[in-house]
């Protein structure tokens, strides 16, 4: 029998990705110049950190998902975890290395005050219980040195647990 409809109106990591993007380059600006005045906001937001040319970037990718059916199949709980990678770029070491953690600090703060309207937005549903979410790890990158610049990236994970129906 060829497939007819779903099951299920799980979206899973789509559901909230574009909307975690959205709220990130509305929000940092005012929380990289709470952290710090002078901080500069990103250039950058769609641009994988490996191959980004303009700095500061951020850029937001999936990770992984775990997902557990119920036994009565009436719903999906699962477990949805993103990077929130950031590279920067200095022309000192010293300095740069004090400045990802900066960065760092105001997405993570960014991250922590999203509601569940920012995180699901248009998507809330009957059908997608009230997710929780949470900031797991900071993750450092190695400095590496070009000709005149230094650059360093760092990832924040985001992890956000919700029941799909």
């Amino acid at each position: 029998m060829p497939y007819t409809t779903t099951r299920y109106s799980a979206q899973f990591l789509y559901r909230l990705i574009d909307n975690v993007q959205a709220y990130l380059e509305a929000s940092t600006a005012t929380a990289l110049a709470e952290v710090e005045a002078g901080l500069t906001n990103f250039t950058d937001y769609r641009t994988p950190t490996p191959v980004v040319l303009n700095f500061p970037a951020l850029f937001v990718t999936p990770s992984s998902e775990t997902l557990e059916q119920s036994d009565d199949d009436s719903h999906i709980r699962g477990r949805c975890e993103m990077y929130v990678d950031i590279a920067i770029d200095g022309k000192d070491a010293y300095t740069i290395q004090r400045t990802i953690l900066k960065y760092m600090l105001a997405v993570d703060r960014v991250l922590r005050t999203m509601t569940v309207a920012d995180l699901l937005g248009a998507n809330t549903t009957a059908l997608v219980g009230e997710p929780i979410w949470e900031v797991t790890e900071h993750q450092y990158g190695v400095l590496r040195q070009g000709d005149t610049m230094y650059r360093l990236d760092g990832r924040i994970v985001l992890v956000v647990q919700m029941l799909e129906r």
